[in-house]
């Protein structure tokens, strides 16, 4: 009983102390909302103020108003409204007569009379801006109207006036969680978030009938009443089920004041919790004192448990530590293996690859018999020409005719040089390599079995000084690989076509390989450089071309890749570095590149 009765009375103590810290943090909040919202207003009203003082000083303004220029008059007001945001903007003659106004006359204020708006016009006829706050009679925004006086030396032309509407005001108040109203000197609500309130009286009016109050009210505030430094509020329906937190601030300028009410829900709720941990820290803390025996018993129990369970923790990190011992020396055996095998991988592939590149050559062979055929029988020819021409003293003749001979000799030694080179194993280091060097060698290669199958070849290259870092050989088989199965895959074609262009990209170089052959299947062509895949017949092929030319520039720093062709065929893109990219200075580069080979 005794802790159920502490508890209730930390609980008040509580819940008086949280309320009076929150309503003084909400205070001091709505303070800075309601600071900020009433400069808002007043800014917003101050922008407007100067305009028409300095209109009024504008030559066709006068002449608007000493002419009595209707149309002038509507055009310039309309562009005036537009530009500056007001609401309505007119130009009135010293008798009253309205000369031109950029609204209709029914949504004019300077239509409906000058009752509307007589303050603010008897204080422009006195040679003073006038101003004044015009309510709105079908229940929307009010309005607030400028008015200076038109004169030129002693001559008084008349007036022009600028109605500003407060919906904009209203509109920024809406973001506000808080309700706003802005009350002119009369008490009347003038501006607020909340459009019902508009034209209604801050403080409700109660009015006795034979001694006795009447129930009717017709105001925001329902009651008031002080709590320590605070001043509550209970609004009227449907706003009452809960207590508002009033703060005021007066705008001496315009006479009014600006009030703010918050809600203070949110304080309630608060405090309540407050309440609540508090009665919850009581019952904490009772229990805390009966587990604090119980906790040393346990805390006892538990190192026992934790000595017996660390004794047998440690045997098992021993024994773990022992499996682990073994299993790092099984992994270091087995990447010694890994290593030896990759080794052995590199060297067979090398083997595959020269071992292609003779496979290429013995296809190569029997063609290339006929280039050598062609110059022996022409040489023969030629030397038994020179022959009768020497004998008969024809030696200039005979001359020509050895000129011929030694150009078939120098064009069998330029094929051997060719397939010499071709045969040779390739180096690992990378070296400018002129494409349409490569280029040729391959077409010379393969132009005998070009010309049996009646192959149309072209090559685009607008640049032949391109070089690549690469290797002769290893770029030569790389093209001789793509040609060999350019040929094998147009063996039926009809009206057959190989194109090579070569062009830069930025710091690189592209060379396309392209066919009008039938091409690789969709269902297949991501598989085309897997090793010993091939679509060739059994026999023909063991699938290992296109995978060692795919091996082969991966080395080389660049890129294989398959397209379609727009040949309607095959076309296989390799990207290589341009060796014209790099940087540094030009003779080192040639010391460097010649201590290179391929």
């Amino acid at each position: 009983m005794m802790f159920v009765l502490f508890a209730l009375i930390v609980a008040w103590v509580a819940m008086k102390l949280s309320s009076q810290f929150y309503m003084a943090d909400l205070q001091l909040r709505s303070q800075a909302t309601l600071s900020v919202q009433a400069a808002g207003l007043e800014k917003y009203l101050d922008k407007y103020r100067l305009l028409p003082p300095l209109l009024a000083q504008r030559s066709d303004i006068v002449r608007i108003l000493a002419d009595n220029e209707h149309e002038r008059g509507q055009n310039v007001a309309k562009v005036i409204a537009g530009m500056s945001g007001a609401q309505e903007v007119w130009f009135q003659k010293p008798e009253g007569e309205i000369v031109a106004s950029n609204l209709i006359e029914h949504a004019s204020v300077a239509g409906l009379g000058v009752s509307s708006y007589g303050d603010a016009l008897q204080a422009a006829r006195q040679g003073r801006l006038g101003r004044q706050l015009v309510l709105s009679r079908n229940g929307g925004a009010a309005s607030y109207v400028f008015i200076a006086p038109v004169r030129q030396g002693e001559q008084d032309y008349g007036f022009i006036a600028v109605r500003v509407s407060l919906e904009e005001v209203e509109q920024n108040w809406a973001l506000s969680k808080d309700r706003l109203v802005a009350v002119d000197q009369n008490g009347i609500v003038v501006a607020t978030n909340q459009a019902s309130w508009r034209g209604e009286r801050l403080d409700a009016e109660r009015t006795a009938r034979n001694g006795r109050a009447a129930g009717e009210q017709n105001g925001v505030i329902d009651r008031r009443w002080e709590d320590q430094d605070f001043q509550l509020v209970r609004l009227n329906p449907p706003l009452n089920k809960t207590n508002f937190q009033m703060i005021e601030q007066d705008l001496p300028v315009l006479n009014w004041q600006v009030v703010l009410f918050a809600d203070t829900a949110q304080v309630r709720q608060q405090a309540i919790w407050a309440a609540l941990v508090a009665v919850l820290l009581c019952v904490v803390s009772s229990g805390l004192f009966w587990m604090a025996g119980e906790r040393r018993r346990r805390l006892l129990e538990r190192m026992r448990q934790d000595k017996d369970y660390a004794e047998r923790l440690e045997a098992r990190v021993h024994e773990r530590t022992r499996e682990l011992s073994t299993m790092n020396a099984l992994l270091a055996q087995e990447v010694r293996e890994r290593e030896v095998a990759e080794k052995e991988l590199q060297h067979a592939q090398a083997g595959l690859v020269q071992s292609a590149k003779l496979a290429t050559l013995g296809e190569m062979s029997a063609a290339i018999s006929h280039e050598f055929n062609q110059p022996l029988g022409a040489i023969r020819t030629h030397s038994e020409n020179a022959q009768v021409l020497i004998e008969s003293g024809k030696s200039d003749r005979a001359l020509k005719s050895l000129g011929k001979i030694v150009a078939m000799v120098e064009r069998m030694a330029a094929i051997s040089q060719i397939l010499k080179g071709f045969t040779r194993k390739a180096g690992r280091d990378l070296m400018p390599v002129k494409v349409s060097a490569v280029i040729d060698e391959v077409l010379m290669l393969t132009g005998p079995r070009c010309k049996q199958m009646g192959v149309n070849l072209e090559v685009v290259q607008d640049d032949k000084s391109i070089e690549v870092l690469a290797g002769q050989v290893r770029l030569s088989q790389v093209l001789m690989n793509l040609m060999g199965n350019a040929l094998d895959a147009m063996k039926a074609q009809d009206g057959p076509l190989i194109r090579i262009s070569v062009l830069r990209e930025e710091q690189q170089a592209v060379i396309r390989f392209e066919d009008n052959g039938p091409g690789v299947p969709d269902n297949v062509a991501a598989s085309i450089f897997d090793p010993f895949f091939t679509t060739k017949d059994v026999g023909e092929g063991l699938g290992l071309g296109l995978s060692i030319a795919f091996k082969i520039i991966k080395d080389l720093e660049g890129e294989l890749r398959y397209e379609q062709s727009e040949l309607g065929g095959a076309c296989f893109v390799i990207v290589l570095q341009d060796a014209a990219a790099l940087s540094g200075d030009p003779k080192e580069k040639e010391i460097e590149y010649g201590r290179m080979g391929d």
